[in-house]
């Protein structure tokens, strides 16, 4: 069956969600979900709505779907951490809701002139964000005394960056985790004792798992049962599985490994090693004359096969000592299972830990379940999605001629290393199914689908597996590309719901 015949189909009573039927008189028939939302009644929210208020509450902040003003962008992504939470929460009482960044959004109307919005508060366990400025840090301390635990990981570019952050976390009572790079890992006596130096970029990207516990947070170090992310005295932040998967090109392909100034950890010394490190001609001379020329890749230092990455990343994680992780709910193209996250949920000096899954609500990303041929276009490989020009918006479909594809990818969500990800219409009954409700045609044949039924949404995966709780990422491009919403405005008013065209 195609997509448009999958979606003619398509039919639900608003009833089985819980929701007054007029409140979602604005969404056509053919995009209803055709899943049930699983919600157990018997669960008892904060603040003494039923999961039935609480749904019409969602549906109420979604609002006009046309309505892509700052106040409108506001409500529509609270709406969808709102239905996130609840959807999860019904299935798992003591399951963790923690969005990133945008503090603001813990706010009515998203306005921080206002009080907080305790229909979004009451359903949220903590609040995160990258890197402290003076304003996010007083924003999360003031949350973590109203019960949402406020969270951060930071840069740690310098021994000093990182004594500086491990103050401001301990004087504010925020879970922080140090994200550390060249001068800390090169400096085992000053910025990390006892720790081999690994070279590594001057900004390190999320893929180290951190072995031993590095300064800053090794003295938070516990063997207490963590239960709740209000527990935890420490976490890890590593939402990257590269450095472990994909071992055998590494193999086929070693030279762009063995560069240890734009690479993080894959080439180590090792006694009886392949290879000669690469990279920075002074970087290189001082790791030679402190470690030798035999290096090789970390893999085969400890002793795994090629073939043993996924191997290597759960063990590797459970013998850290963190009380928290939040990592992706994936690895290579398919979920964790439910036995490894269990796994990971015990820490080696005992007590119990928090593991969180990462997901990201507010952009599409190329290497997830749901991403269909139809969405991509092969070179070079990104989303067809829209764009905006001299001003105008050019939605998708008129963009590539194609009326085929899915018309709710709206520009590209970043520039650099993040292009390839778009800025979908989030609020959108196709996002809302992949998200949270489930139903969604889509899927993404590289991916490993046998786990779930089919249209099995991202949130009924994570807590099907058995994570504690869900990371929300990149709630903060309803405030991005400001330029870009104004035309997106203008192109609605002249064309009213013209993305929910079948």
């Amino acid at each position: 069956m195609n997509r448009k015949d999958f979606l003619k189909t398509g039919t639900l009573a608003a009833a089985a969600m819980g929701v007054a039927p007029t409140l979602l008189s604005w969404i056509p028939k053919h995009l209803l979900s055709v899943t049930e939302l699983e919600q157990d009644p018997s669960w008892k929210p904060k603040g003494g709505h039923t999961v039935a208020e609480l749904n019409a509450k969602v549906e109420e902040y979604y609002g006009d779907p046309d309505d892509v003003s700052a106040v409108g962008r506001a409500r529509k992504m609270q709406a969808l951490i709102m239905e996130v939470a609840i959807k999860a929460k019904t299935r798992n009482p003591n399951f963790q809701v923690v969005p990133q960044d945008t503090l603001e959004y813990a706010h009515i109307d998203g306005d921080t002139n206002n009080s907080y919005d305790w229909n979004l508060l009451n359903l949220l366990d903590g609040w995160g964000i990258e890197n402290f400025s003076p304003t996010t840090v007083t924003r999360l301390a003031n949350l973590t005394k109203v019960g949402i635990k406020g969270t951060a990981n930071t840069n740690g570019s310098t021994v000093q960056a990182v004594a500086d952050n491990q103050k401001i976390a301990a004087d504010n009572n925020i879970l922080w985790h140090p994200r550390l790079s060249a001068e800390v890992y090169q400096s085992p006596g000053k910025g990390n004792p006892g720790y081999m130096p690994i070279y590594s970029p001057s900004s390190n990207s999320y893929n180290i798992i951190h072995h031993p516990i590095p300064a800053g947070v090794a003295h938070t170090l516990n063997s207490n049962d963590v239960n709740s992310m209000m527990d935890a005295k420490n976490h890890l932040y590593m939402i990257s599985t590269g450095k472990y998967t994909n071992w055998p090109d590494w193999e086929a392909n070693p030279a762009s490994r063995l560069d240890i100034t734009a690479t993080a950890g894959y080439l180590v010394p090792f006694a009886g090693g392949r290879f000669r490190p690469a990279g920075t001609a002074e970087v290189v001379a001082r790791a030679i004359a402190d470690h030798g020329t035999e290096w090789d890749f970390f893999w085969v230092a400890k002793g795994y096969t090629q073939k043993e990455g996924r191997k290597a990343y759960i063990e590797e994680l459970a013998a850290s000592a963190w009380d928290a992780f939040y990592i992706d709910a994936h690895f290579d193209m398919g979920s964790l299972t439910r036995e490894e996250v269990e796994a990971l949920k015990w820490k080696p000096q005992g007590g119990r830990r928090q593991v969180i899954a990462y997901l990201s609500i507010g952009t599409t990303e190329l290497y997830r379940w749901y991403v269909a041929p139809a969405m991509v276009d092969p070179s070079p490989r990104s989303f067809r999605r829209g764009t905006v020009e001299s001003g105008t918006f050019i939605p998708a479909r008129e963009r590539f001629r194609d009326a085929g594809i899915p018309n709710w990818m709206l520009w590209a969500a970043y520039a650099g290393q993040y292009a390839s990800e778009s800025t979908p219409i989030w609020w959108h009954p196709e996002w809302r199914d992949i998200i949270v409700r489930g139903g969604s045609p889509y899927k993404n044949p590289m991916f490993n689908h046998s786990p779930f039924a089919d249209g099995r949404s991202s949130i009924d995966r994570i807590v099907d597996v058995g994570f504690d709780g869900v990371y929300l990422d990149n709630v903060s491009r309803a405030t991005s590309s400001g330029a870009n919403w104004a035309a997106l405005q203008t192109y609605n008013n002249a064309h009213p719901r013209w993305y929910l065209e079948p």
